[in-house]
């Protein structure tokens, strides 16, 4: 189920060697962190000693090319995640307005810096991708325009009053608050990413959405984890989007007319999709009986549980996601 659990410092997680890439699902929840939340991982990183304990992150790991670009999805610690690179890319800043008095080694760590925000060998490929609901994803490649990280872009509309510049614009005033009246500024700002660089976060890698909802509900996380209709959806309209690009806006749209039939219940949302399930079980099971000489009646299993709803729909949707999609689709209509 969990193919590694590491703790490492928040620097190695965005290591500038690393061509690895940490993508938030599309259509995941918004981002919501406001200020208690961004004045706590300030104030717990400046107050203690370096390798402060953040938290942990689940990622999904299903890439098998190690030469090329590793993306994981990021389906547990999105806020935490993304708050860190809101921090660096407010130190970044910081660093920049005191550019003229930076020595050698200081420079090499602003290079550094902008390196852990995008990957050194892709100028504008972003390392923490955030999810699109609420412009996040448009106004978080806005805030690295602004500091320079990437090319320049236009702002969306209203970004600056949306959380994402909030934070960014938070850390950057707490920062110069840090510093003010100091004698040494820049070496104050390098201290402090000192820290920010050894704060420590556990790293949970799993295999599939499966074996992430059996984590969320082993560990008990606190908060609202995702729910296994969550990483359905998440599964399906990341498969789409692999089968045909672009369109996944459109799917999407298709989605939320299938939830809109159901209501905004989630009991009866799982209810329903167990339900589908075993209503056609003997139709869904069909091209599975081919697949390697499988001879079991219901070789995705002979009811939908909890405990195997993911499992079943993960096999599902890699074998045919668009179709299961517009059937579960019309029987959602059907059932209202």
């Amino acid at each position: 189920m969990i193919k590694s659990v590491n703790n490492y410092p928040v620097s190695q997680l965005f290591d500038i060697e690393a061509g690895v890439i940490y993508a938030i699902p599309r259509y995941q929840r918004e981002y919501t962190w406001g200020k208690n939340q961004w004045e706590n991982l300030f104030d717990d990183v400046l107050e203690n000693d370096p390798g402060y304990f953040l938290g942990s992150i689940i990622c999904i790991n299903q890439s098998t090319d190690a030469l090329s670009v590793q993306k994981l999805e990021l389906v547990d610690g999105q806020q935490r995640l993304t708050t860190l690179s809101l921090l660096f890319a407010a130190v970044y800043h910081a660093l920049k307005s005191h550019e003229s008095k930076l020595d050698d080694d200081q420079r090499v760590e602003l290079i550094n810096l902008k390196r852990k925000l995008v990957l050194k060998k892709g100028e504008d490929q972003i390392r923490v991708i955030p999810q699109i609901q609420n412009s996040n994803q448009d106004d978080y490649r806005a805030v690295l325009a602004e500091t320079g990280v990437v090319s320049v872009c236009d702002l969306p509309a209203y970004a600056k009053n949306r959380k994402i510049f909030r934070a960014y614009r938070y850390f950057k005033e707490r920062i110069a608050d840090m510093v003010d009246g100091s004698k040494d500024a820049l070496g104050g700002i390098m201290e402090f990413l000192d820290k920010v660089s050894h704060a420590c976060l556990v790293k949970i890698e799993v295999a599939s959405h499966a074996d992430a909802y059996t984590l969320f509900e082993s560990l008990n996380n606190r908060g609202v984890p995702l729910s296994a209709i969550d990483l359905i959806k998440n599964k399906m309209l990341a498969r789409l989007e692999t089968l045909e690009p672009g369109k996944v806006d459109s799917y999407f749209g298709h989605w939320n007319r299938l939830l809109g039939y159901l209501g905004d219940d989630y009991a009866i949302q799982e209810r329903f999709f167990r339900q589908y399930y075993n209503a056609f079980k003997d139709e869904l099971n069909v091209p599975f009986r081919k697949i390697d000489g499988e001879k079991r009646k219901d070789p995705l299993g002979p009811v939908a549980t909890r405990s195997n709803l993911i499992q079943i729909y993960e096999k599902l949707i890699n074998n045919e996601a668009k179709g299961c999609l517009a059937s579960i689709g019309d029987a959602a209509r059907l059932s209202r």
